[in-house]
């Protein structure tokens, strides 16, 4: 047979599905949303050009295995929100795209390994309660999707791959591993990184995050420097509509600037002072504490206004907004924001070029019109030479000549 696509989307009162056996040139297969359906026939298995299956919103499906079934040329696999799933085994070693979202199975199973071309994870809201170590081993992953796994407690260590990883409001997560060495870390490629609201992050998962955001935003920050595209940037506006790829950002649980960062204030602005610096091309990476007493967020996206003045004339100001997405609702403890925006830092840099000394006020627009002020923020320029130092620096740490984070003392009492 020569049919290539068959739809059985919304078909409630379908309860299996037909021999597909004869169908040998099928490539798509949608039974989304098809609520009575219990089981698929074991034709599907066999499919050996079948690219793209969906049977999300399957909600009666039991069962999704097959020991025989080889689907070779599988690309795309959608089983999100079949909430009866018990059992889920398949092999299809060139599957990009896997969204297991709302399932119930504890664990992935052992033939998860064998899936070397998965690009993309989606495991919200699942069952899940821990990650295969061979995770690390699929060097295509670049979106991996945790959020509300309320019963995942450890996440090991992904692979230098991934580019972004949701883990927000996994409320039983405490521990997050890394590789061993900073030298591996710079291996990886982040550019976003969320654990909103994981609330049980122990104190060396959290100090872990804090360094592997530095690693690879100021990584991200060093590849943009020098950017053709963003050499003359006079309008921010005009690259809103650019790819994604324009922001490194991490979220995660803390009331505290990272040490890290060359200016800290709890106040609202900052005075940057680069008049003992040499010129150079700069870029700004910036860190904001989110207060957790601000009320639910109304806009998806958390928004701040970054104004730029030389310090002695207030009203000539220039200002800029940086966008990037917020949590689900609302926060249940302070939050870092360690963000490089690429068109942002352009901007200030192009605005900044006849400016030694200047005064960098931030605020938080949250609800669309109100204005919040921050619990804290902070700013580093960043350019070659500094990233450069920083990789001296941290190669130094794991040859173990100093230590890898450091912290501030606390005073004795007298």
């Amino acid at each position: 047979m020569n049919l290539k696509n068959v739809k059985f989307r919304w078909c409630v009162l379908l309860n299996e599905l037909p021999d597909f056996s004869k169908s040998t040139n099928l490539k798509v297969l949608d039974v989304s949303c098809s609520s009575g359906l219990t089981s698929v026939h074991p034709s599907i298995f066999s499919l050996h050009k079948l690219e793209k299956l969906d049977l999300s919103g399957c909600s009666s499906l039991i069962k999704f295995s097959s020991d025989d079934g080889h689907l070779s040329s599988l690309l795309y696999l959608n089983l999100s929100d079949c909430e009866e799933l018990r059992e889920f085994s398949v092999t299809a070693e060139n599957v990009v795209e896997l969204d297991l979202t709302g399932i119930l199975i504890s664990s992935l199973p052992l033939s998860f390994g064998s899936l070397r071309k998965l690009e993309m994870l989606h495991l919200i809201r699942s069952d899940i309660e821990s990650l295969p170590t061979c995770i690390n081993n699929l060097t295509r992953l670049r979106y991996l999707d945790l959020s509300c796994c309320s019963n995942l407690c450890i996440l090991p260590k992904l692979p230098p791959s991934l580019e972004t990883l949701h883990a927000d409001e996994c409320e039983s997560l405490e521990t997050v591993l890394f590789p061993s060495t900073a030298v591996e870390q710079f291996e990886e490629n982040r550019k976003r990184v969320e654990f909103w609201n994981c609330l049980k992050l122990d104190e060396f998962s959290l100090m872990a995050i804090e360094l592997n955001a530095q690693i690879n935003v100021m990584k991200f920050a060093y590849q943009h420097l020098s950017a053709p595209i963003l050499d003359h940037v006079e309008n921010y506006n005009d690259y809103k509509d650019l790819h994604d790829s324009y922001q490194a950002v991490y979220m995660y649980p803390g009331s505290n600037v990272p040490e890290w960062l060359a200016y800290k204030t709890r106040k609202d602005y900052v005075i940057i002072d680069l008049s003992s610096a040499p010129p150079a091309h700069l870029g700004f990476i910036f860190c904001f504490i989110l207060d957790k007493d601000t009320e639910e967020f109304l806009d998806p996206a958390l928004q701040f206004s970054i104004s730029i003045s030389n310090g002695e004339n207030e009203c000539k100001r220039d200002s800029v907004e940086i966008q990037t997405s917020g949590p689900y609702s609302m926060i249940y403890s302070d939050h870092v924001c360690v963000l490089y925006d690429k068109r942002c830092s352009c901007y200030l840099n192009n605005r900044l070029k006849s400016l030694a000394k200047f005064k960098i006020k931030v605020s938080w627009l949250t609800d669309g019109e109100r204005w919040e002020a921050l619990k804290g923020f902070g700013v580093s320029p960043i350019n070659t030479s500094v990233y450069h130092n920083f990789v001296q620096q941290m190669e130094l740490c794991d040859q173990g000549f100093r230590p890898v984070l450091k912290r501030t003392p606390k005073k004795r009492k007298r």
